[in-house]
């Protein structure tokens, strides 16, 4: 349990709830590297803000650039579990409502943890080589999503013929667009009006004529 006189871990739960310590980590990560920068923050720092003891940040990160890594695995974790969830649930199987489903998820992701995704940007080019190939690696594993998608849409005869991975990475990086240029786009669309414009975009040049 949480110490209600501290607010911090207590040993036993730093030791048992490791996504939660995994969780607090990655949280205090992001809001020390925005506020003071990569360079500048140290582990003993995110610690504190964790409410961890520094032996078991220490667990969980040896440098700084594993934080960045770990950053980006939860933005693809969050989105990957929440997309299976979805389309389980719901048993979906036309792909272009699946590609649908999975746009608006991305989006959504991508704007609540709009800070990482803003931060990965930012300092990805800072990382030390593994870190940096891991944090690239797993950009494609986004991509491998929304290509499977649309090259299933290609097979059944409802997307016409495209570049998958060039429109992949389309749709990515117009989620991205959401974090880098919301200072000009908020002023006149929300984010679900920003998603329904993407989308139909998206689905024109997809669609069979």
């Amino acid at each position: 349990m949480i110490d209600q006189r501290t607010k911090k871990l207590t040993v036993l739960d730093q030791i048992a709830s490791s996504d939660m310590v995994r969780r607090k980590i990655i949280d205090a990560a992001a809001v020390l590297y925005a506020k003071k920068g990569f360079t500048a923050t140290s582990i003993e720092e995110i610690a504190e803000l964790a409410g961890v003891t520094l032996p078991v940040a220490y667990h969980y990160v040896k440098k700084k650039s594993e934080i960045m890594r770990m950053i980006m695995e939860d933005v693809l974790n969050t989105f990957r579990s929440s997309l299976i969830k979805e389309i389980k649930e719901k048993d979906i199987e036309d792909p272009e409502e699946k590609l649908a489903i999975a746009t608006i998820l991305y989006f959504r992701v991508v704007d609540q943890q709009r800070e990482k995704a803003l931060l990965i940007y930012q300092k990805s080019s800072s990382l030390d080589k593994p870190s940096k190939k891991k944090v690239m690696q797993l950009e494609v594993e986004v991509s491998k999503i929304f290509s499977e998608i649309i090259e299933e849409g290609i097979k059944k005869g409802i997307f016409k013929e495209v570049d998958v991975d060039l429109m992949a990475y389309n749709i990515i990086m117009m989620a991205h667009m959401w974090v880098l240029k919301r200072w000009h786009f908020k002023h006149r669309l929300t984010l679900d009006k920003f998603i329904n414009l993407q989308l139909e975009a998206v689905m024109d040049l997809l669609r069979k004529r």
